[in-house]
């Protein structure tokens, strides 16, 4: 796509929004035209092709989604293992590290509630858990860290953008910290991939998972992990099956013997319609450019803020719109009925407790923004009575 990319053409690729006001990116990001198509071809492939089909299109699009995720994080298609969910992500690599006894790991209540759930699991194993607490609902200090993470930690698993915030995490010298104690970092990149640039090379990052179904367009059922190179045959998970084997096709039971890139963090047979939905969600990210995104969205949602304050919310959000992803967060009486009734306008947002929760992208237009403000102040006053 050009340089200065063409706002409403672009929005005219996403049906839904010629019927409802959309704001709830951070849940599930909309269907596009073309992967709606990309769905269809694997429907075509399979009815025309039944188990060939794995070798006329799928492995193919497999190579494509993993090639279209790493370009967009500047990392190697051999630091890529393609998964099913965030959750199975974090079993396979933690299952690489030998945690138990002594082994400490280290997150924070901001960060997506499956992060700690999945360590606070391995307390029965020995694994201590710490989870630094926010002191406004909004953000970690990084005097936080420096005070938590210690010799003693195994593992940082914090998040890019936090779920519940909006706020974009300076990820950089939180990686650094863990590293200067001996600690592998893993950053939960879910709510940033697409929306917010990041550069694993960059920043030294040892381990980021992310998925399809928010910000990178392709629905539910692929999730993607980065593990650094240097770091690959250093790690053999016990959580893994028959694709993480070098010789997958010799149908060898005698022996596991692992690929020699990220692929030997997979399982078992991946999601081939999520696959293909995903690497064309992949593709029409990287052809708009995650920086001009940024840039578009930063718009969008800085209007959303200011309209906001302008009508007297409250908000937990970032002020520093440098700091703000799209994610805002608008304290309310009952925010639950109060996304009910914007969906009775058409207008999709979504709440989390105590606010409603509202998230829009380069797709959105600054007249939704108005049209949505409007009708929460509508809200708000019927709520008051």
């Amino acid at each position: 796509m050009a340089d200065q990319p063409d706002w409403g053409k672009i929005r005219d690729e996403f049906p839904t929004l010629s019927r409802k006001i959309y704001l709830n990116s951070c849940s599930l990001g909309l269907l596009s035209n073309s992967v709606r198509n990309a769905l269809h071809r694997f429907i075509d492939s399979w009815n025309d092709h039944g188990a060939a089909a794995w070798y006329t299109d799928w492995m193919a699009e497999i190579g494509s989604v993993r090639q279209r995720f790493a370009s967009l994080i500047n990392a190697s298609p051999s630091e890529i293992a393609i998964l099913p969910n965030i959750s199975s992500t974090l079993g396979v690599i933690s299952s690489s590290m030998d945690l138990g006894p002594g082994s400490e790991v280290v997150t924070t209540a901001l960060d997506f509630p499956t992060v700690a759930h999945h360590f606070l699991a391995k307390e029965r194993i020995g694994v201590a858990t710490k989870i630094i607490q926010s002191t406004d609902r909004v953000k970690i200090d990084f005097t936080q860290f420096e005070e938590t993470i210690s010799p003693a930690t195994t593992l940082v698993a914090t998040s890019h953008v936090y779920f519940s915030s909006g706020y974009v995490q300076d990820v950089g010298p939180v990686v650094d910290l863990a590293h200067r104690n001996g600690a592998l970092a893993l950053i939960d990149d879910y709510q940033s991939t697409g929306q917010v640039p990041i550069d694993v090379k960059e920043l030294d990052i040892d381990v980021l998972v992310s998925g399809g179904m928010k910000w990178l367009l392709g629905g539910p059922g692929t999730a993607f992990m980065y593990v650094k190179e240097d770091l690959i045959e250093k790690l053999s998970p016990t959580v893994t099956g028959w694709f993480a084997n070098r010789d997958q096709f010799d149908f060898n039971p005698n022996e596991m013997v692992f690929r020699d890139d990220a692929g030997r963090f997979e399982t078992g047979t991946p999601p081939v319609a999520s696959i293909f939905a995903g690497a064309e969600g992949l593709k029409f990210v990287n052809d708009i450019g995650s920086q001009a995104i940024r840039d578009r969205t930063k718009a969008i949602a800085g209007r959303l803020v200011d309209r906001l304050k302008d009508e007297g919310f409250k908000l937990r959000t970032p002020d520093d719109p440098e700091r703000h992803a799209s994610i805002t967060m608008v304290e309310m009486k009952d925010p639950a009925l109060a996304v009910e009734e914007l969906a009775k306008r058409d207008i999709i947002v979504d709440y989390r407790p105590g606010a409603v929760r509202f998230s829009p992208y380069f797709y959105n237009s600054f007249e939704d923004i108005e049209s949505a403000v409007t009708a929460l102040c509508e809200i708000r006053q019927a709520l008051e009575v």
